[in-house]
């Protein structure tokens, strides 16, 4: 057979293969590109709900009030109820966005639920104790609570730090 004649059938193959490769390849890149725009609006709508929840906690001074009612209850001997009551969801784009999360750049879909369970789980007791829920609990039980609430909300704040600053790491 004549390679001449081959020439033109190889030329088509090879220009199928490319236009191929061509299409897959900006498919992926558009694809890529589209996860990544996701990813960052997605990394960008967290930090802004953690940055108001970090500057929430921070204006109303909740470590300080613990620290008060604490030295209050130590040294009164009388127990204490911080009045707290919650009419708003402040974790709506946690909420809105948890399934997502995957979406996200490691380690923010560890870090993340974990600083959203932490304050959920700090707003329940908050809740509980302003509600009157805790009043038949024991002087030292008491306290244990405020320090542990004490003690988690300032892990929350530090773990909210981390996560603004690992976005901004990220996706800066």
């Amino acid at each position: 057979m004549n390679v001449e004649a081959l020439l033109p059938l190889l030329a088509v193959v090879i220009g199928g293969l490319l236009s191929i490769a061509g299409g897959m390849v900006s498919t992926l890149w558009i694809e890529n590109r589209r996860r990544w725009t996701e990813s960052y609006h997605l990394a960008l709508a967290f930090k802004g709900e953690i940055c108001a929840l970090l500057e929430h906690v921070a204006e109303r001074s909740y470590l300080g009030r613990f620290s008060e009612v604490i030295a209050q209850i130590e040294s009164s001997g009388e127990p204490f109820y911080l009045a707290f009551h919650m009419r708003f969801a402040y974790d709506r784009v946690y909420e809105n966005n948890v399934e997502r999360i995957g979406l996200l750049k490691p380690p923010l879909p560890e870090k993340i639920p974990i600083f959203y369970t932490r304050l959920t789980a700090i707003l329940e007791d908050m809740v509980n104790l302003g509600e009157g829920k805790y009043a038949h609990l024991d002087l030292q039980i008491l306290l244990r609570i405020y320090r542990d609430l004490h003690r988690l909300l300032g892990l929350s704040i530090d773990l909210g730090n981390e996560i603004v600053a690992e976005i901004d790491r990220l996706y800066g």
